[in-house]
């Protein structure tokens, strides 16, 4: 699925490289002048090469390696890549109203084959994230990517039917196993991010469907999503790359659907314990598969919302939340979150945020942190991005198949008009690589 082959880049691609190159080493002078003396706790930032001894395990509240070194995952996400958010991605589609599965859809009625609709996101995939944006993420000193996925690229429908029963051929298990190989020879650590369960865990466009909150009622969503994580335990039983499996994103982020069918407000009690009992589900039928793994389960805006894991029997967990905050609320609850994990014997990751002072409160919290998101197709600046562009959508509905191969092409790499947000990666690098330095 993806590229089987070292694509060469184009002197347009290396003279992009170069110039981000040359940034980065400005952010290193810049940086290096605010983080003279400081030193850190943790391990190496980011290891030459992901091997055996970095496999990582939850020791009281901190990840550590096989050498006892305690480890801080920091890094981005890889959003928009393996599952489409319409807000950033390059399709049309009314803003928060339009999922992946409306796109794979209308394709369907526009009279796209099943072979022609696979092709496109093959090529879209192949594009949006190459090894060149995974260079330059690891030249920032980033240790990790947080990798967003949803069932469709594994699966053909909400009953759990594999694409491809073989998994060597299955695209979801390519695209994995491409990530994984090039995040370990670049010493990044991954996450797996299960960003879209069957049925839907939200009603939030971003898990690929809108409105539906499926997931909590319907048994054969969930021996679909659990067929998922079992075959992916699986597979991937033992690899040191990954850092943990994030056994589903957002969880009942039903704001803004209050009419709808299976509303349930994120902030009842009802709503955390629907979601603790797919938790539960998944964690037991994961650890029948393997022990070790580190798993992460997020709390609905609030770490407190999940449950006991002593209570639960669980061991070897990464309790993790969303904090699109400002600062000041920020701050609290990255406090707040360290001293749930001290207590509880859990590590901490604020999975995704886009204010960039968080950085700093987490690193002063000792928490793991991956902002959202690496780039963005619909011309959104601000912190929310590394890099932003606006390539043409594609129009699902009226576009014919050549000219939405052509615009999920070569125009979505990232050195093909996107452009760097000042501020973001600035801010990263200088302070990674000051790390690396101390």
């Amino acid at each position: 699925m993806e590229k089987k082959a070292k694509r060469e880049i184009s002197k347009r691609s290396r003279l992009f490289l170069f110039a981000g190159g040359v940034v980065v080493l400005v952010g290193l002078v810049v940086g290096c002048a605010l983080c003279l003396g400081k030193k850190s706790d943790t391990a190496a930032v980011r290891p030459n090469f992901i091997t055996d001894k970095d496999y990582l395990t939850v020791n009281g509240s901190k990840l550590v390696n096989r050498n006892d070194e305690t480890v801080l995952l920091r890094g981005v996400n890889l959003g928009g890549w393996m599952i489409q958010e319409n807000w950033m991605c390059p399709i049309t589609g009314a803003d928060g109203e339009w999922g992946n599965l409306d796109t794979i859809e209308a394709m369907e009625e526009a009279g796209y084959t099943e072979a022609q609709i696979q092709r496109l996101f093959d090529t879209y995939q192949d594009n949006w994230i190459t090894e060149a944006d995974l260079d330059i993420i690891a030249d920032t000193g980033a240790n990790c990517v947080r990798v967003p996925f949803w069932y469709r690229n594994f699966m053909t429908d909400e009953a759990g039917t594999w694409i491809d029963d073989d998994p060597d051929k299955n695209p979801g298990f390519k695209r994995l196993d491409w990530i994984v190989e090039q995040a370990s020879k670049r010493g990044m650590y991954v996450i797996f991010d299960l960003h879209g369960a069957p049925g839907g865990q939200s009603m939030n466009h971003s898990c690929g469907t809108v409105g539906r909150n499926d997931l909590y009622s319907s048994e054969t969503c969930r021996t679909a999503m659990k067929k998922l994580w079992v075959a992916i335990a699986e597979r991937y039983k033992g690899e040191p790359t990954i850092a943990a499996y994030d056994l589903l994103n957002e969880p009942q982020n039903n704001d803004g659907f209050e009419n709808a069918e299976h509303y349930v407000s994120p902030w009842d009690a009802a709503a955390w314990e629907q979601t603790n009992s797919v938790y539960r589900e998944m964690v037991a039928a994961v650890r029948e598969v393997d022990a070790d793994r580190v798993l992460s389960v997020e709390g609905i805006w609030r770490i407190t919302n999940l449950p006991d894991p002593e209570a639960e029997g669980w061991t070897n967990m990464l309790y993790q939340i969303h904090l699109y905050d400002d600062t000041k609320q920020f701050k609290s609850l990255a406090k707040d979150a360290a001293k749930y994990a001290k207590a509880h014997n859990v590590a901490v990751l604020v999975g995704e945020f886009s204010n960039m002072d968080g950085i700093d409160l987490c690193e002063k919290n000792g928490i793991s942190w991956t902002t959202w998101t690496y780039k963005g197709g619909k011309g959104e600046n601000g912190s929310w991005f590394w890099y932003y562009g606006s390539p043409t959508p594609l129009s699902p509905n009226t576009d014919d198949f050549d000219t939405a191969l052509q615009k999920w092409g070569a125009a979505l790499r990232t050195e093909n008009g996107f452009m760097r947000t000042d501020g973001v990666a600035d801010k990263i690098s200088s302070m990674l690589l000051c790390e690396d330095a101390s």
